[in-house]
């Protein structure tokens, strides 16, 4: 799938059988596309294209207005939001391109976490998983936009000499039911740094099991087996020091999680997390507009296909605060910036689990 501002998702289909991937490194070959953490090759023409079908984008609208009326509660009418969803045109772009990644910031490798899930990354029979590839790197390249309809005009170049990149990874059958995650590393004063710090929050409710298994049945097991867990890491280029404030480190805890919206489909995240034994403070604000993202498509087994049910963008705004807290009350500012250009999505029925990660 490649998302541009202003335009539908391309979403390309492949057969299984020109899936190819390298189990030495992480490297992934789709037809004649190539993915790996040291470049992409991008080759995609406009007659593999799935293009959305109004039924699919009926769907997706109910959706989101569903996910708002969860946030909105009951006083509010979220149908009256239904506007703000804009829905892109369609054109049918082939595809090219080569971007290449120098100076790599992959997650910290140990036994104990061995990928940015913890221990969970041993568990083998998980939905869904997650792996950061890296937090924060430069990017050199161009991709180009390419109208077969008007005789293979190159229509859009996009020159990415020079820019900030992170690259993290999602496999498995299935999304978790209900999840919130942001990611920026576009810090207004690095911008022109040779490396920017790097941001991730992803907190989600997800099953240790499948739904399916029997086990997942008996209601005293339920509660063991489907918990909220968060995936919350800071990278900070200028000690070049990754901060950790996830479910697996038993010393970090939620002090706060705020998720509102207003009648006008701003959305806003309020985080403040802790490790209570070192003292160190990570304090996330964020923002942004719903409704103007690009609809785009995850693995459902609910629907039993790649579904369009994410609202992608890049338009939130972070404000991160990182600080140390001493025992004579002094706070000790390690980090303090606001970030733009940031992913957001809040999907499923957030107010659940922000409830659920409140309690733990």
């Amino acid at each position: 799938m490649i998302i541009r501002d202003g335009y539908e998702c391309l979403y390309y289909r492949y057969n299984i059988s020109e899936l190819n991937v390298e189990n030495s490194d992480f490297t992934i070959k789709i037809g004649q596309n190539k993915f790996s953490e040291s470049d992409i090759v991008l080759s995609l023409p406009s007659t593999r294209l799935v293009p959305t079908t109004d039924i699919e984008y009926e769907l997706y609208d109910n959706l989101l207005i569903k996910d708002w009326s969860k946030i909105l509660g009951k006083e509010s009418d979220p149908s009256s939001l239904k506007p703000s969803i804009i829905r892109h045109p369609f054109i049918p772009y082939s595809v090219r391109g080569y971007i290449s990644f120098n100076n790599t910031t992959p997650y910290p490798f140990t036994y104990s976490s061995p990928t940015v899930m913890g221990p969970f990354a041993y568990i083998p029979f998980l939905e869904c998983n997650h792996g950061i590839v890296s937090m924060s790197h430069k990017s050199f390249g161009m991709i180009e936009f390419v109208n077969m309809k008007h005789n293979g005009i190159v229509e859009n170049k996009i020159d990415l000499e020079n820019g900030f990149g992170y690259i993290e990874k999602d496999w498995g059958i299935n999304f978790p039911d209900s999840w919130i995650w942001s990611q920026s590393n576009m810090f207004i004063n690095e911008i022109g740094k040779e490396k920017s710090s790097s941001i991730l929050v992803s907190i989600a409710s997800f099953p240790l099991i499948s739904p399916a298994n029997p086990l997942y049945k008996i209601a005293y097991l339920k509660k063991f087996l489907h918990f909220p867990g968060r995936i919350i890491v800071f990278y900070h280029a200028k000690s070049d020091t990754t901060y950790n404030f996830s479910t697996y480190d038993r010393f970090s805890k939620v002090v706060n999680l705020e998720v509102t919206m207003n009648d006008s489909a701003m959305q806003y995240i309020k985080l403040h997390v802790i490790n209570t034994m070192t003292g160190l403070n990570l304090e996330i604000n964020i923002k942004r507009k719903a409704g103007g993202g690009i609809p785009l498509r995850a693995p459902s087994k609910k629907f039993g296909k790649m579904a369009l049910m994410i609202e992608e963008s890049l338009d939130a705004e972070l404000h991160v605060r990182l600080w140390k807290s001493g025992e004579d009350s002094k706070k000790v500012v390690i980090f303090n910036d606001r970030a733009v250009a940031g992913g957001l999505e809040i999907v499923g029925n957030v107010m659940q689990l922000v409830n659920k990660v409140s309690a733990h």
